[in-house]
C-alpha cells in the first residue's frame, strides 16, 4: 500500500503545512509519498492524501494525519497488525472505487475507528466530542475493546450525523456515550460540498493550466 500527498492548498504563506520524519521537519510537497511513522499537519493549510486503491482524504486546516502501524491494522474482518492512516481535526474521506469482494480498512479517527467504503466526513467539536458524517450509504463506527474483540459505537445512516463523546479514562466499551443522530442540516451540506467535494477546489494546478489552455 502507497500512500501520498496529492495536493496542497495554502490560504496565505503563514503556518503552511508540515511533514514531521522520525520526529524531523522534512520537505513536504505534493507527490511525496508518506513512509510510517510520517505525521502530516495541515495548520492553516489543506492537504489530500491518496493510495493506489482509489482513496482520497482530504484535510481542513488545524488538522492531523499519521502514518503509524496499528495492532489490528483498523480492518475490522482481518485484524492484524499493519500500517494505518489515523486522522484528526476536519476530515472529508471517500472511495472511487472498491474492487468486488474487497474488505478496505478505512483508517482511525483518533478517537474511534471507522470501517466503510462510504463516504464520509468527520469533526472534531471539542476535547471530547467529535461529529460524523454519512454522506453515502451507511456509516457504522467501530472501536477494539481490551481483549481485541471488535464492536460498533454506532451506524450512522445515511444523510445524518453522529455527535460521540469519549471518556479515555473509562474502559472502551463504555468509553462513548452517542449524544446525538439527527439529519445532516443544509448548511453543513453547503459547507462540506464547497470545502471537500467540489473538484475544482481541489484540481491540481498543473490541471487548471491544461484546462486553460484548451479553452
Amino acid at each position: 500500500m502507497k500512500y501520498w500527498i496529492n495536493r496542497i492548498m495554502r490560504e496565505d504563506q503563514h503556518n503552511l503545512p508540515i511533514l514531521l520524519r522520525q520526529g524531523k521537519e522534512a520537505h513536504l510537497a505534493e507527490d511525496t509519498v508518506l513512509s510510517v511513522g510520517d505525521q502530516l499537519r495541515t495548520l492553516n493549510g489543506w492537504v489530500e492524501v491518496r493510495d493506489d486503491f482509489g482513496l482520497v482524504v482530504r484535510l481542513g486546516p488545524s488538522s492531523e494525519l499519521a502514518y503509524a502501524l496499528d495492532p489490528q491494522g483498523g480492518n475490522i474482518a482481518h485484524p492484524f497488525e499493519q500500517p494505518s492512516l489515523i486522522f484528526f481535526g476536519e476530515v472529508y474521506k471517500f472511495r472511487y472505487y472498491v474492487r468486488p469482494l474487497e474488505v478496505v480498512a478505512c483508517g482511525k479517527y483518533r478517537t474511534s475507528c471507522w470501517y466503510c467504503p462510504s463516504s464520509m466526513h468527520a469533526r472534531n467539536l471539542d476535547e471530547n466530542r467529535d461529529a460524523f458524517y454519512a454522506l453515502a450509504g451507511r456509516v457504522p463506527i467501530w472501536e477494539w475493546d481490551e481483549e481485541g474483540e471488535s464492536f460498533v459505537i454506532v451506524e450512522v445512516p445515511e444523510g445524518h450525523k453522529a455527535i460521540l463523546r469519549h471518556d479515555s479514562m473509562k474502559p472502551m466499551r463504555k468509553r462513548y456515550i452517542v449524544e446525538e443522530v439527527c439529519p445532516i442540516t443544509s448548511e453543513e451540506w453547503a459547507h462540506i460540498a464547497f470545502n471537500y467535494i467540489d473538484p475544482g477546489r481541489w484540481a491540481r494546478e498543473v490541471n487548471r493550466e491544461v484546462v486553460a489552455t484548451g479553452s
